[in-house]
């Protein structure tokens, strides 16, 4: 193509192509693509890079797909935990998702429907890395001389040392694998059998000062249930492997793939999941998180604005599947960076999202602020 309109910014590129105006800012996977590509004159490359649903398709070859707003695998549609995880590789410059792609085939191998949707609720607790397989890393507390803190006689071990009270050895390198019908499927038995491993929150805790913590390798096939006390943080599974003591340092593993040779890596979290101890109330002096102007919504074209859309529905729908109604407030703070009003946002969510809103006028007939308004499910 012929060097097209551009306005370059520091934090954004709008370039003009077929005659209509295409923002990307620099929270946009391609946006260090693109401006290397108009400033190296490669036109040719700027259509595909300023399309999300390209950039999906490419990193997939083909496998993952944007249909009507949504995320398909094939015919089977994503959410919750596997499009996240889907952003953060775009986030990071990955090439492809052949990890992601390697998770879901797993996923799809787990017998239980309920055990799959629960594992959602599970991985979103926070960004728990998934491997170059297609497993993912958890963390187990464990008495300090590596056997689990309690036994249970009855539980039919397939593969790993036990003890004479029942305990499991958990040495670094073991493989522990039980009957799965040993493992509760019950999420509403909050104490009960079966092996457990967690987040690390969870499990750091578990394992106390005296104790050591672990970080565990899990086959999604192999998750059984997540017990609904402890905010989903800890999860039944019939097999997982040790793969690393952690005990001496504590840290947790940042990254969204987990490579093995960065067991040691101290980076900080990164993490953008929304906590409500971070949540901004709009009256903070020293934050950037005021609601933006919302004319500045015309600049966005449609190409990504689904994939704002995208972005917005599955926070909410993570959320609602743990139970909490976001405020437009909150859903502001998780897309930081991308300059969207609270009226826009209240607008994605409820005209053309399928999902409803509190009421807008409180019990003294007085205007709620579109801020503090809960987005709910559509009943």
């Amino acid at each position: 193509m012929n060097k097209p309109a551009y306005i370059m910014r520091d934090n954004s590129i709008t370039v003009f192509v077929d005659g209509k105006p295409n923002t990307v800012d620099s929270s946009h996977p391609n946006f260090v693509a693109l401006r290397q590509a108009i400033l190296d004159a490669e036109y040719d490359l700027i259509p595909s890079l300023i399309s999300i649903s390209s950039k999906i398709e490419d990193m997939s070859f083909g496998n993952i797909r944007v249909i009507d707003g949504n995320l398909f695998y094939k015919n089977h549609q994503l959410h919750g935990v596997v499009v996240d995880k889907l952003f953060e590789l775009l986030k990071a410059g990955a090439k492809d998702v052949e990890a992601l792609i390697n998770f879901i085939e797993r996923l799809m191998v787990n017998p239980s429907a309920n055990s799959v949707n629960e594992l959602y609720s599970f991985l979103s607790y926070k960004s728990l890395p998934i491997t170059s397989d297609g497993k993912f890393l958890a963390y187990k507390g464990v008495d300090n001389n590596y056997y689990s803190k309690h036994g249970n006689k009855d539980t039919i071990v397939v593969k790993g040392k036990v003890s004479d009270s029942g305990s499991i050895y958990n040495g670094v390198g073991e493989t522990i694998e039980v009957a799965r019908r040993s493992v509760d499927d019950n999420k509403d038995n909050h104490c009960s059998f079966g092996l457990h491993v967690g987040s690390y929150d969870y499990a750091n805790e578990w394992a106390g000062r005296n104790g050591r913590l672990l970080v565990v390798e899990v086959d999604p096939a192999d998750a059984v249930s997540v017990p609904t006390d402890c905010s989903f943080q800890k999860l039944r599974v019939s097999k997982y492997t040790v793969i690393s003591d952690i005990t001496a340092d504590r840290k947790e593993i940042p990254s969204a793939v987990y490579d093995y040779s960065d067991v040691d890596d101290s980076s900080d979290n990164d993490s953008e999941d929304w906590d409500s101890s971070d949540e901004c109330d709009g009256d903070c002096e020293d934050c950037d998180c005021d609601e933006s102007d919302p004319d500045n919504s015309s600049e966005y074209d449609n190409e990504y604005h689904e994939f704002i859309k995208l972005k917005i529905k599955n926070y909410i729908e993570n959320q609602h599947l743990n139970g909490n109604y976001p405020t437009v407030k909150q859903i502001q703070s998780r897309m930081k960076g991308h300059d969207l009003s609270v009226d826009l946002i209240f607008d994605i969510a409820t005209s053309q999202l399928p999902f409803n809103s509190t009421h807008h006028y409180d019990s003294d007939g007085n205007a709620v602020p579109v801020s503090q308004i809960q987005i709910v499910p559509s009943f």
